[in-house]
């Protein structure tokens, strides 16, 4: 009876917001009572209020329904709800009253929408909020006002967007760990970018467009661990661009078009401990470069004289190599100091 009353509830007070009830359907989906009408979302109630009082960490899931939009006070049932699953939708722009209601929420999954924009402050109560989803959408740019009260935002997850970046895109984002920003279409990472970001740990840029890395391009990302600029453009890398992140343990260089590495190639990561090299179209190399590397494991490794180096940091000399095929160890012969 209580959850008959409960629908009956929702649909009048659907009713009242002047929508009529021939064009609302409210439904029992993934244990929740959902509002739709004309692929607008218009309310979320709980089935059983009295179940999850009981549970710490109430997850809404709305994947696959066809929403559109979403009505003003939509959440107002579910406030205390610490996670949203609105993936899978058609939503094409965020609006400030989305989410208003949902001031608990730590975990936000907005993946394969169609969402070309977002209303600044639309996330400004969500301040609970870790983990934000993006992937898959039409973002084409982010602004720095988009993040208001993102203040304990940790993940951030953007692939498979248009994303353009620009300086000072992510300012207001102190707290964010991981950036996850693969398959954009990026093809320049300007200085800046990664302005406001001191505690960004893992870094994900891979299947890009990227074809040059300026020198001070990751100033101030001293904490990162992880960098993939893995199925990039790059030909080459300047000595000295990684000379910030001396913290890194691992770095994904793999499936780009590098020919060259020289003896400041990978200046300043001395603390190195993986570093993925294949695919690339390698013909010179200075093993000088991964002399104070003392632990790194070099993907997929050099062979020289017939013998697998597993100790590249040991040594020594100038090397023409040829990429045989694919996870298998460049060969490589030496070719004297005179050679550049």
């Amino acid at each position: 009876m209580c959850c008959f009353l409960l629908l009956v509830y929702l649909v009048l007070s659907v009713t009242a917001r002047d929508v009529s009830a021939e064009e609302v359907d409210c439904q029992v989906y993934n244990h929740l009572y959902v509002c739709l009408g004309n692929s607008v979302l218009h309310s979320v109630a709980f089935e059983d209020v009295n179940a999850v009082q009981t549970i710490e960490d109430i997850e809404l899931h709305l994947e696959g329904l066809g929403i559109q939009d979403i009505a003003k006070d939509a959440f107002l049932e579910v406030t205390n709800s610490s996670a949203l699953y609105i993936r899978d939708n058609q939503l094409s722009k965020i609006f400030k009253h989305y989410f208003a209601d949902l001031d608990q929420l730590t975990y936000l999954d907005l993946k394969n929408n169609s969402i070309r924009d977002i209303e600044d402050g639309s996330f400004a109560n969500l301040d609970s909020l870790e983990t934000l989803i993006l992937d898959h959408n039409n973002m084409i740019a982010f602004r720095p006002g988009m993040w208001k009260g993102l203040v304990d935002l940790h993940e951030l997850y953007a692939t498979n967007n248009k994303i353009a970046l620009r300086r000072n895109m992510f300012k207001g984002l102190r707290h964010l760990e991981t950036l996850a920003l693969d398959c954009n279409e990026i093809n320049e990472i300007p200085i800046g970018a990664f302005n406001g970001l001191p505690h960004i740990d893992l870094l994900y840029l891979s299947r890009n467009k990227i074809s040059s890395l300026q020198l001070e391009v990751f100033r101030g990302l001293s904490e990162i661990n992880e960098l993939d600029l893995g199925r990039n453009s790059l030909r080459s890398v300047s000595g000295g661009v990684f000379r910030y992140l001396r913290n890194l343990n691992s770095l994904w260089l793999n499936g780009n078009q590098i020919v060259m590495i020289k003896a400041d190639t990978f200046e300043g990561l001395d603390n190195l401990l993986l570093l993925f090299l294949n695919s690339n179209n390698l013909r010179f190399v200075d093993m000088s470069a991964f002399a104070r590397m003392k632990n790194v494991t070099v993907d997929p490794g050099f062979k020289i004289a017939g013998r697998t180096m597993d100790n590249v940091s040991n040594v020594q000399g100038r090397f023409r190599c040829n990429n045989v095929a694919y996870q298998l160890p460049y060969e490589c012969t030496e070719i004297g100091p005179q050679v550049q």
